[in-house]
């Protein structure tokens, strides 16, 4: 049961915290830092997006796929942990 300390106003900005945590959650198991953008980290969201799309472009290539797989699945891990991080907090 969710209790707002100064009335709707309180639950709704809860609510809505949670409710950007699990947008961003499910944004970044399709596209790590996608998510990130929209819980508002912008900086790390932007980084790890660079990253992703750096180690997909990378991953095209058989001797990048060495470097670009292993990149996209630490930005992949990265970011879901953000999420989760995120998704705790706004609990």
């Amino acid at each position: 049961m969710v209790k707002a300390k100064k009335g709707a106003k309180g639950l709704s900005r809860h609510l809505n915290a949670k409710t950007m945590a699990i947008a961003g959650l499910i944004a970044n198991i399709f596209i790590p830092g996608l998510g990130t953008l929209i819980m508002g980290k912008y900086d790390i969201g932007t980084i790890q997006l660079i990253l992703s799309l750096i180690g997909f472009f990378l991953s095209i290539t058989l001797i990048g796929s060495f470097v670009g797989i292993p990149l996209l699945i630490a930005m992949w891990i990265w970011a879901i942990a953000v999420s989760i991080k995120a998704l705790k907090k706004a609990k």
